[in-house]
């Protein structure tokens, strides 16, 4: 392929594609929470019954409220509309009046949840030696002395509440002391409980937070992702997790799967074409044409690649098809260079003049690119099917990109042609200038023309 014929293909394919720019999806991390925003395993507020709201049997007596069922339900419904501060006004009434447990806990969950002071701690630790088989007595108190950094007396409880209880969100909240002491090795023992009960994804994040960010522990957090992925599928949050870390690792083989999973469970089409860039990074041309002909509909992708491939029989079918949807100019004048680039004989006068009449139909309908203008000229002038005709056209490309050397070599090998030393001479020696004798066609021009008109 000529210097000035190669020209296009460079430009498309740079044009189409962005093939060195290293393209990150930027990484979202779990943030680990302030004490303030522990939240408690809440309970079913529907399950409430205010004619049953206690299991016991409570015997009527002086301070029963004779309202009571009314502020039960006033209160549950303030809760229910997250109007803690409200909502724990009725129950702090209701269990002063009344001292039934079940107020004492709904009194404190809603403090918390408003981040108020309550009076009743001392209740609350006094129930839970009676009870110490109530699991969400053991979260607010847990959940408190969180928020009083009283992460000592909150690691006891945890301790205890998991030997309790089988559920993850009791050993999740029982690593909370343990990370806001700074004790991330020891939390990391009872998030990976928490993660193996449920394999959330939220759960798994906090790990791998702590293993990154705290630990350094990068190759322990890439095993943890990708053992999810394998085990679990691959959620884009998760995948994307990956792709942060591999992209500072710079690792595009590893990348590679990961932007087909994500595609996969998304049908996002970016994804699709990060698998196609990274092949391309990777030099692989051949697996990035393959995945884009089975994965994605980008015809225009699909051309460029071709073309970069040097299949250009495969080019030049795409393009017609691409005529016969689009009607497109563009697609008048691919048609003509990949025709041209694929004859084994180009020489042939009968292709070659298929090749100047995909041309003129892209001139016709208003093509106007001037790399479109100096393939189609520099053709007519090497090929010397009409010199005159193809000089007048890299004279359009020009006016357009008066500085472009390889229009200026265009016009030079014209003139050239034509014996017009006068004019061949001082253009090629311009190109010469800017661009050096680097290429094996500004060299065979520069020594044709500088043979020939040299004085």
């Amino acid at each position: 392929m000529s210097w000035n014929h190669r020209m296009i293909n460079n430009k498309t394919v740079i044009t189409l594609f962005v093939l060195v720019t290293f393209y990150t999806i930027g990484c979202s991390t779990y943030s680990v929470p302030s004490e303030s925003k522990v939240v408690i395993a809440k309970e079913d507020l529907a399950n409430y019954n205010p004619k049953n709201f206690s299991k016991e049997k409570v015997a009527k007596n002086n301070k029963k409220l004779k309202n009571e069922d009314q502020l039960i339900i006033q209160a549950i419904f303030l809760e229910e509309q997250h109007a803690y501060r409200q909502s724990n006004e009725f129950y702090a009434l209701l269990y002063e009046v009344t001292k039934k447990e079940e107020y004492l806990l709904k009194e404190l969950s809603t403090a918390h949840q408003a981040g108020i002071i309550s009076p009743n701690l001392d209740a609350l630790k006094t129930y839970i030696e009676k009870n110490p088989k109530n699991l969400q007595a053991q979260r607010i108190l847990l959940s408190f002395y969180l928020k009083d950094k009283k992460f000592d007396q909150a690691k006891q409880v945890g301790n205890k509440l998991t030997q309790e209880s089988s559920q993850a969100v009791d050993f999740e909240l029982a690593a909370n002391p343990y990370i806001f002491a700074g004790e991330y090795e020891a939390s990391l023992k009872y998030l990976q409980e928490a993660y193996n009960k449920t394999f959330n994804e939220d759960i798994l994040l906090k790990i791998v937070t702590i293993q990154i960010n705290y630990l350094q522990k990068i190759g322990d957090a890439i095993n943890s992702l990708e053992s999810h992925r394998i085990t679990q599928g691959c959620s884009e949050k998760i995948c994307l997790q990956l792709v942060g870390i591999y992209s500072q690792q710079r690792k595009v083989s590893k990348l590679i799967p990961i932007y087909k999973d994500l595609y996969q469970e998304t049908q996002k089409e970016i994804y699709a074409e990060k698998v196609i860039e990274s092949y391309l990074i990777e030099k692989n041309l051949s697996a990035a044409i393959e995945y884009l002909e089975n994965e994605i509909d980008n015809d225009t992708l699909l051309y460029s690649l071709y073309m970069e491939q040097k299949s250009y029989i495969k080019a030049n079918n795409l393009a017609k098809q691409m005529i016969q949807k689009t009607n497109d100019s563009k697609w008048y004048a691919e048609s003509a260079i990949s025709l041209y680039e694929s004859l084994s004989n180009k020489e042939d006068k009968e292709q070659l003049q298929h090749v100047v009449a995909n041309f003129e139909k892209a001139i016709e309908l208003g093509e106007k690119s001037p790399v479109y203008l100096n393939y189609y000229g520099y053709t007519l002038i090497d090929k010397e099917i009409d010199i005159h005709k193809g000089l007048k056209i890299i004279e359009k490309a020009l006016a357009q990109e008066p500085e472009n050397t390889y229009y200026l070599d265009s016009l030079a090998w014209g003139y050239y042609k034509l014996g017009n030393c006068e004019k061949a001479y001082p253009k090629m020696k311009k190109v010469v200038e800017v661009e050096g004798l680097n290429e094996d066609e500004i060299i065979e021009h520069w020594h044709a023309i500088h043979n020939k008109c040299k004085k």
